[in-house]
């Protein structure tokens, strides 16, 4: 599973007007996702110790944590997830979010789609497995 922290070093950029703090290096991924198109963007929310259920879709997705935390579960492994952590799925493979019963969960969400294929979901079984470290 990727998951990256906003915990990390900034960059000075722009002359020392601004910083960025690439949570994703420029082109590190750009290998798995040439040929995708912004697929979507969007803001959802998982009710406080409610389940977003299982499902998989054709697209590279994207999320950052806004609010909360919660298990968020990629395949066969599972993992906690707070403010500030961004999380890849990548196309295909099967997911799911637990929001933690002490508040909402919210999350901004961006998935980049291949040509033909659209970003709709498949609802998917998925096996809990045991927290991952």
């Amino acid at each position: 599973m990727h998951i990256w922290s906003i915990d990390m070093e900034s960059v000075p950029e722009h002359r020392g007007t601004a910083t960025t703090k690439y949570m994703i290096p420029k082109e590190a991924q750009e290998s798995e996702t040439t040929g995708t198109y912004m697929a979507l963007a969007g803001v959802f929310q998982v009710q406080a110790g409610e389940e977003l259920k299982a499902h998989q879709h054709p697209t590279h997705e994207y999320w950052f944590v806004i609010q909360g935390k919660g298990v968020m579960q990629i395949a066969d492994e599972a993992r906690v997830i707070t403010v500030g952590d961004l999380i890849y799925t990548p196309p295909n493979t099967p997911h799911q979010v637990i929001a933690d019963p002490s508040g909402d969960f919210r999350a901004f969400v961006y998935a980049l789609g291949y040509p033909g294929q659209g970003s709709q979901h498949i609802d998917v079984d998925l096996t809990p497995v045991a927290l991952t470290e």
